[in-house]
């Protein structure tokens, strides 16, 4: 749980939860948000706009304090209430069915003109006046089918098993989307152990997907790097600062003790690229390809449960940051 406030003058309140009842028997996550929000947008696609000079972008609980030139910049209030419960089934083998709301209000385009000749118009302004939704608030409201697989020995810093997730939801105007839409999300991670003697020591992989599968959905609700539901995805970008209707992410990240004698330093070094489509300019997925690399470190918090409080550094595609969090990115 978060509450913030930020010399931006963004409110920021968040709940997000993991819970799992006795012997796993069901599996409950939950992602609830009140913002009070400015942040940039950039367009859709990998390539938008690909005029941005090399600008350090530093970043905190994924907010942008620095965004360079070429950005748009957005005032909006947001509120999320997405909640699944989910059954197991078998051994680590889960189903279940989820609400997900997401709403936008007081959206403020602060480069939007009108008035001019020619008009001053924004990457959100156009994909909103495409697809007849209403710029300044727009709503999707939804239900959700989830099927996962989770055999991780532990949630918050994972030494072995496997992660695999798939999610449909439906958008029905009915239950009080602006459209009719729907969208599928798929993702897997795994985790490979390097030393028997220091299961510390190993190399994470993390791959998701996130495509618009009918209808339209909202600017803000399409998906974009660094908003997924822990916020983790991206780094080496600001959140946010690639978006499509489609999107496709991977990394990798090798994790290593410092101190192995003592267990209370560690280190990582990673590296992640992302891809999203723009369908308006026909550009697909792979068309472009946004990488990144950094290095971290790890300070050991509790044993019992592995929390670790990380210290990250990243370089992107004109772009670089630093990031403080608690527990591993994935």
């Amino acid at each position: 749980a978060t509450v913030a406030y930020t010399t931006n003058n963004q409110v920021i309140s968040l709940v997000k939860s993991s819970i799992f009842t006795k012997d796993n028997n069901f599996y409950f996550e939950g992602d609830w948000r009140y913002y009070k929000y400015s942040a940039s947008t950039w367009g859709l696609g990998t390539n938008a706009p690909d005029t941005i000079a090399f600008d350090k972008q530093t970043g905190f609980l994924g907010l942008e304090l620095n965004a360079g030139d070429g950005t748009f910049p957005m005032e909006y209030n947001y509120a999320i209430f997405h909640q699944t419960v989910n059954k197991q089934i078998v051994d680590h083998f889960y189903v279940g069915i989820g609400y997900q709301l997401d709403t936008y209000w007081k959206i403020k385009d602060n480069f939007l003109n009108l008035d001019t000749v020619p008009q001053q118009v924004t990457p959100h302004w156009g994909y909103s006046k495409e697809h007849n939704f209403d710029s300044s608030r727009y709503i999707t409201s939804g239900l959700s089918v989830n099927v996962m697989y989770d055999s991780r020995d532990n949630q918050i810093s994972p030494y072995k098993g496997y992660f695999a997730r798939i999610n449909y939801r439906y958008n029905p105007a009915f239950l009080g989307s602006d459209q009719n839409s729907s969208e599928l999300w798929a993702e897997f991670r795994t985790y490979i152990g390097l030393s028997k003697k220091t299961p510390r020591h190993l190399i994470a992989f993390w791959f998701f997907s996130n495509f618009q599968t009918s209808g339209a959905l909202p600017y803000f609700t399409l998906m974009a790097v660094g908003e997924d539901q822990k916020a983790r995805s991206g780094r080496g970008y600001v959140a946010g600062r690639y978006r499509g209707e489609g999107m496709i992410y991977a990394e990798a990240e090798y994790r290593f003790p410092i101190l192995p004698c003592l267990q209370t330093l560690g280190g990582v070094v990673f590296l992640n690229a992302v891809t999203a489509n723009n369908k308006a300019t026909s550009v697909g997925l792979f068309d472009y390809v946004r990488p990144a690399l950094g290095v971290g470190l790890r300070v050991l918090f509790s044993k019992y449960t592995r929390l670790n409080i990380n210290f990250d550094y990243a370089i992107g595609y004109k772009s670089q940051g630093f990031y403080f969090a608690g527990g591993e990115a994935f």
